[in-house]
């Protein structure tokens, strides 16, 4: 078992403009608005769990009880990052829940420590479902139940200083996703994003390393990947070197990139009978 780690191409434009009002009025109103109730409305029919069921039925329950993550939150910013100091465990399987005990909205919140983590889980795979069909692109696969924790011990060996806003950038994406993002297993799920600044940023520091070198495309990537990497430490060099490419892929075509363990945009797809993705992404412009 295991999960496969990629770094995505990510519309972060699309996901802030269009995802994130989607699911701040599901809260607040329990209501979807139009083309997040056709989402519903035509999810695969998988029975009683299938996804055609728990939505509605979450945005039922968010109607009696719903939140104002908008006016209130302080736990997460404005595109729905965790923005908490903790980190999470996840080979643990911890999840996050908010302790305020002060926040006014903390009786109805479902992210609150004493609210139903049944409605957590089931917005978390819509999170994931929208962010999966709407805002990704191509992806290159980085290794298997990693986090960009796994870069470490290159970053050592690279003399990166632990000032460096280069441990930053891989830190967000490592925890940004933390309580809308982190699925309830090992790794899986959406473990962090970048802007768009910050990916031209990414790219920028990862080019100073030394790195290995090969032409910056999708296909380069995938033949080096044929080549077994001879020690742990060349594979750390290799997979980070990936995490460079597709960032500058990224900024040729003004997205950013996305951390993603098993989040699969065709299974997506074909569970929402391609009704969540339209003609107006622009990813379709990333080479």
């Amino acid at each position: 078992m295991g999960a496969d780690a990629e770094i995505f191409v990510f519309d972060y434009v699309r996901y802030r403009d269009e995802v994130v009002p989607a699911l701040v009025d599901l809260l607040r109103t329990g209501e979807p608005v139009p083309w997040l109730g056709e989402v519903f409305r035509s999810a695969t029919p998988m029975g009683e769990y299938g996804y055609d069921v728990v939505w509605p039925r979450l945005a039922a329950r968010l109607r009696e009880r719903p939140t104002d993550l908008a006016r209130y939150c302080t736990w997460l910013g404005r595109d729905l990052r965790y923005v908490g100091g903790r980190r999470v465990d996840r080979a643990a399987g911890e999840q996050l829940a908010c302790p305020s005990l002060t926040c006014p909205e903390r009786v109805r919140c479902r992210f609150h420590q004493d609210a139903d983590r049944h409605a957590v889980e089931a917005l978390t795979a819509l999170h994931e479902a929208l962010v999966a069909v709407r805002c990704l692109g191509p992806a290159q696969f980085l290794g298997r139940t990693i986090t960009p924790d796994f870069y470490l011990p290159a970053l050592e060996r690279h003399s990166v200083p632990a000032s460096d806003p280069l441990r930053h950038l891989l830190a967000a994406l490592a925890t940004r996703g933390a309580v809308l993002g982190y699925q309830f297993g090992v790794t899986e799920g959406i473990h962090g994003w970048l802007t768009v600044a910050e990916t031209v940023e990414l790219a920028a520091r990862l080019d100073r390393l030394d790195l290995p070198r090969y032409e910056p495309t999708f296909a380069a990537m995938a033949d080096r990947s044929k080549r077994a990497a001879r020690s742990a430490s060349e594979w750390h060099d290799l997979s980070l070197s990936f995490v460079r490419t597709v960032a500058a892929i990224a900024v040729r075509a003004d997205q950013a990139v996305l951390w993603g363990n098993d989040v699969c945009p065709d299974v997506w797809r074909k569970w929402l009978g391609g009704s969540a993705s339209d003609d107006g992404s622009r990813l379709g412009t990333v080479p």
